[in-house]
């Protein structure tokens, strides 16, 4: 893999990943809640410790599986996390018997500790799916997930608070899937050549 092409995949990992951060930055901002840029910070260290555990993985998998074995198996994996946010924005809302409404506050320190485990959690399956493949972009994945975690997290809240809220809000959750699942095509695509 070139590195413009490395470059490419870890910056669309990271921006479709972090859909849901710029999903929460647009719930706080559409409640007219400014979120701050130190509990940003905090989400975002702990997406990026989860991506590095998520990556380190795949690389030492890596070392006990073929190249191809290594394309397609990221591919799956990314593919299913870009499955698993349309099932969880569109499906599950409408097959769930508890609909409670949650109230949103000014988040502080403890709340970006829950908020940054809590968007995390596919963080270690991306980290995985994304290096397993290729084992030299473990730092760069993991860089890429934290950086636009964080953009993610202001430009929903800038979008939040301004006009454009509901339209990316409604929709953010199905580019946030298909970003992966083009990415996890991409995995394949680009070893296949």
């Amino acid at each position: 893999m070139s590195w413009l092409s490395a470059f490419i995949t870890a910056n669309l990992i990271g921006i479709g990943s972090n859909f849901d951060n710029c999903g929460t930055g647009i719930a706080y901002g559409s409640d007219k809640i400014k979120f701050p840029y130190w509990v940003n910070v905090i989400v975002n260290a702990i997406g990026f410790c989860t991506a590095l555990l998520g990556a380190y993985m795949g690389e030492v998998i890596s070392h006990y599986i073929t190249f191809t074995e290594a394309s397609w198996a990221a591919c799956v994996v990314l593919i299913c996390i870009g499955l698993f946010f349309w099932y969880s924005k569109y499906l599950h809302p409408r097959i769930s018997r508890t609909r409670k409404q949650i109230g949103i506050q000014k988040p502080g320190w403890k709340q970006g500790i829950v908020l940054g485990f809590a968007l995390s959690f596919t963080n270690v399956a991306v980290g995985f799916g994304a290096t397993v493949s290729n084992a030299s972009t473990i730092w760069v994945t993991a860089v890429s997930i934290a950086i636009w975690g964080y953009i993610m997290i202001w430009l929903g809240n800038v979008i939040g608070i301004g006009i454009l809220a509901r339209m990316l809000g409604k929709y953010s959750s199905f580019i946030a899937g298909l970003l992966l699942i083009l990415v996890g095509f991409h995995q394949v695509i680009g070893y296949i050549r």
